[in-house]
């Protein structure tokens, strides 16, 4: 059987995981890599990037009924949200990806665009919105919601019945307690321990994460 061709929207090195999660998983045959006119011709994993983003509509046309936002969020939020809005725009369809080594309960809930990485453990009950980043190693405990557009960096813990805003970064090896409730547009640092919750368009940093607007 003919599989569906898939085009990569950004050849950094989130693209280079994304890539590699499609190789393992082989439900896709990825038509090439988009991005800036000079990295045409490099490849990632052997994946050459063979075209721009003002190019999609064509790549469209020629028959590539999926894309997938292959750059990370952290320094790209706004990219990120803007070429996903554009390849669904044109007709795109955005699967999701997740690694054949993540563990997800049967009855969790994932918007279209979202990666789950290898390791990533998410429990009963979780949402998870629209073109999300669930990196390596990360833990969601039972009954959370992640909002759009969220990226939560490897080994974060995220205890159970908390809230994540749309927008939000939340970094590597943090740690957020039971019932946190974390805003939009939320940076949290680094190896930071929430304890409280966390307002819009905010910073938290430390142990335990104090609130800088």
């Amino acid at each position: 059987m003919t599989k569906p061709k898939i085009i990569l929207v950004g050849g950094g090195g989130h693209c280079k995981v994304v890539t590699s999660i499609l190789q393992e998983i082989d439900s896709f045959d990825i038509y090439g890599i988009s991005d800036l006119k000079s990295k045409l011709n490099n490849k990632i994993l052997g994946v050459k990037i063979n075209t721009t983003d003002e190019q999609l509509r064509d790549v469209f046309m020629k028959g590539v009924a999926n894309a997938f936002i292959t750059i990370g969020k952290i320094d790209n939020s706004a990219t990120r949200h803007k070429l996903y809005n554009k390849v669904k725009n044109i007709g795109f369809k955005i699967p999701i990806i997740m690694s054949k080594h993540a563990m997800i309960s049967q009855n969790v809930q994932i918007g279209d665009g979202t990666v789950i990485m290898p390791g990533a453990i998410i429990n009963t009950g979780v949402k998870i919105g629209s073109n999300c980043i669930i990196n390596s190693g990360v833990i969601i405990d039972h009954d959370c919601t992640i909002e759009n557009d969220v990226h939560i960096a490897p080994g974060v813990t995220v205890s159970g019945d908390t809230f994540i805003g749309s927008n939000s970064f939340i970094g590597t090896g943090s740690n957020i307690i039971h019932g946190i409730i974390i805003g939009e547009n939320v940076i949290v640092g680094a190896g930071s321990v929430v304890i409280k919750n966390i307002s819009n368009n905010s910073k938290a940093y430390g142990i335990p994460a104090k609130q800088v607007k």
